[in-house]
Formats: structure tokens, C-alpha cells, sequence
């Protein structure tokens, strides 16, 4: 079964788009139990979440965020050499000690926590809310050990064709819209697909590598469209029964802004 590529409103370009999703003067008022995605042919459905859900376990996606595996970044007990060679490397020594590769052990796929998309609204009366510009989600790497976050990312740029070091900030070009029920606190959000990466950094050279550290490393996806660039996932609403804020995330832990 084909794995929706997300619903969209992360843009990282701002060019207006004839996409499904409607201008903030025509938006189609999202209900509670919907969420948004991007097809495979390009076009954007709202679906109920029930059919969203079973799509993502069909592809063994995890619903929930995995804790970190501290074990894993933190262990000490690792062999250093997993390759061996009895050649004499000392002419080139100074060359490998600046050589660095990375080996991938495990991969999740994960829909991650809430990301927020607008103000929180709290409603006397049922009140709309669109999604607004300004948040922003990304990347990011994680490194225990020898290997800035830098060389990391780029090593894993050049194997994966990620861009892991990127950005992406909502804009409000395109956009959609949901009601907040009268005596309900309510925001619009993403549930962004995730793929995260654990793996080791090598230093040396090829019969002479050696294990200097471990990382970590969040994929956030990307789906494109007409020109503008989202990341993968769904927009949705999180709304909760309640007068004032803060209101909390429906999926993670924390608060909205």
C-alpha cells in the first residue's frame, strides 16, 4: 500500500500554488476527525484519521515516537576495530586520522510528535483557525563521541540524499483551515512522518577503520508540489476541552506556544 507523502504546509519556498488546499479566503473548514495528505498523483484529500492510521501501520510506520537509545549513543563496550590489517600504515597514518566514514546499524519510521502550525485558540463560540507563517520544524543530528554534527550530516547527505541540515517554515500562501468547538481550546498541526537513523563514526583508513563515535539522525521527509516543498506527514487539529491555555499536545509531550 502506498504511504501517503505528507500533508503539507511546511514551504520552504513561498511561490503560490494551485494546489487542493484553498487560499485563507476559500479554505475548506477541516473537522476534528480529519486529517490532510498528499497522494501519490499529486492531489491533497482529507481523510479521517482512522484511515490514515491503518495506512501508516500497513507500512510499518511506528504511531509513536521511540525514546532515544541512550544504550546505544552512550555504549563504551563497542570493539573499536572492526576491520583488521597487518600492513604497515604509517607513511599514510596522518592522512587517516583525517578520514572519517559512517555506517548506518538501525532505521525507525515514526510519526512524530505535534508540530504547531498556528496561534492556540480558545473559543466562546465556535471560531476557525488557519494555519499562519512563521513555524518552523527541521533536521537534526545527533553525535556522542568524535565527529561534528556537520561532517556527519554531510556524509549522510552524500549516502542518503538527505538534506540534513534543512529547515522548513510554514507560509501562508497556502493554507487550511479548522473550527474550534465552542468551550474548546484548539491549534493547527502537522503529525510529521519520521525516519531516524542510528549508526557508528569510523575513523581511518579502508583496513584500518576504528570506531571514534556514535550518532543519531531525524528525517523529517520532504513531498513537493506546483514548486513549493513540505514536509512529510498530516495536517490535522489537536483541540481539547478546556477554556484558557496552555493547552498541551494531543500526541508528545510539552505545551503550544
Amino acid at each position: 500500500m502506498h504511504l501517503p507523502t505528507l500533508t503539507l504546509l511546511y514551504a520552504a519556498s513561498a511561490i503560490a500554488s494551485p494546489l487542493a488546499l484553498r487560499s485563507e479566503h476559500d479554505a475548506a473548514v477541516m473537522l476534528p476527525e480529519d486529517v490532510m495528505v498528499l497522494t501519490k498523483n499529486g492531489t491533497v484529500e482529507a481523510i479521517k484519521s482512522t484511515e490514515w492510521i491503518s495506512t501508516l501501520e500497513a507500512a510499518g510506520v511506528l504511531l509513536e515516537r521511540p525514546a532515544v537509545d541512550e544504550a546505544y549513543l552512550n555504549a563504551t563496550d563497542r570493539p573499536a576495530e572492526i576491520f583488521s590489517s597487518k600492513a604497515n600504515l604509517e607513511k599514510r597514518q596522518a592522512s587517516c586520522d583525517n578520514t572519517f566514514a559512517v555506517v548506518t546499524d538501525t532505521t525507525q519510521r515514526f510519526v512524530d510528535w505535534d508540530v504547531q502550525m498556528s496561534p492556540v485558540v480558545c473559543a466562546v463560540g465556535d471560531m476557525d483557525i488557519s494555519v499562519m507563517k512563521g513555524y518552523t520544524v527541521a533536521n537534526a543530528v545527533t553525535v556522542s563521541g568524535s565527529g561534528s554534527p556537520t561532517l556527519i550530516a554531510n556524509k549522510l547527505t552524500a549516502q542518503f540524499g538527505v538534506q540534513f541540515q534543512r529547515t522548513w517554515t510554514t507560509q501562508s500562501s497556502v493554507t487550511t483551515k479548522g473550527t474550534v468547538k465552542d468551550g474548546n481550546c484548539g491549534v493547527m498541526i502537522t503529525r510529521p512522518l519520521v525516519t531516524r537513523r542510528y549508526g557508528r563514526t569510523m575513523q581511518g583508513c579502508p583496513g584500518s577503520f576504528k570506531q571514534v563515535g556514535t550518532w543519531m539522525a531525524d528525517d523529517h521527509g520532504s513531498g513537493s508540489y506546483a514548486g513549493i516543498d513540505w514536509i512529510s506527514g498530516a495536517i490535522s487539529m489537536c483541540s481539547k476541552k478546556q477554556s484558557t491555555p496552555p493547552l498541551t499536545r494531543c500526541e508528545g509531550a510539552g505545551e503550544f506556544n
